[in-house]
């Protein structure tokens, strides 16, 4: 009987404790059919412009305690600009899609920037991305809007692919910039019951 008070007690004190506080998980499936990545890398004399392939995966998110997990898969062979000599070039020397044809993104946290509403919302993720066989810290910012349990939402990140360890696909006179702006547009169905914050009124 003494054991059985023990664990009921200890229980009981795990419930109150932040990090035993019981809350709704979300889980956002992501629709490869709607969801993708866009880039924008600037070059002499002109802007190149591509998709970087449909993402993939599921997100579970804890509102209360922010926490989250799951992952976005990104797939890098559909990956084009337009010209076919210069996407065999940027698949087999910058994305060695050869060895690594998937670039994934592993959330472990979202900050809300706000509460979460139907409507906009501003948050943060932090994860961790896998990349032509590296890994990197990433924190991307980002905009949702909720209209039941569909989920609409664009993030932005500037890459430094230099720095990352990427080719530098310059030659003669055909310089690039070292840093892309990578664009990316989530559309999923969002699982999971919560009561979720009225917008304000205007």
């Amino acid at each position: 009987m003494r054991r059985i008070e023990i664990a009921v007690a200890v229980l009981g004190l795990a419930l109150l404790l932040p990090g035993f506080a019981r809350g709704e998980t979300l889980v956002l499936h992501l629709d490869p059919e709607a969801s993708f990545l866009d880039f924008t890398l600037d070059a002499t004399m002109h802007k190149v412009d591509g998709h970087l392939g449909p993402a993939s995966g599921d997100i579970r998110f804890d509102p209360a305690s922010e926490q989250a997990s799951g992952e976005v898969v990104i797939d890098l062979t559909a990956s084009d600009t337009g010209i076919a000599r210069r996407d065999r070039k940027m698949q087999e020397q910058v994305l060695k899609t050869d060895k690594h044809p998937h670039a994934v993104y592993r959330v472990s946290r979202i900050d809300l920037l706000g509460p979460l509403q139907q409507g906009r919302n501003d948050l943060q993720l932090h994860g961790r991305l896998d990349l032509a066989g590296t890994t990197h810290e990433v924190s991307v910012l980002a905009h949702a809007d909720l209209d039941g349990d569909h989920v609409t939402a664009s993030a932005w990140l500037d890459v430094s692919y230099v720095d990352w360890g990427l080719h530098d696909p310059s030659f003669f006179v055909l310089r690039v910039a070292k840093v892309v702006r990578v664009t990316m547009t989530i559309e999923g169905r969002l699982e999971g019951e919560m009561p979720v914050a009225k917008p304000a009124a205007r």
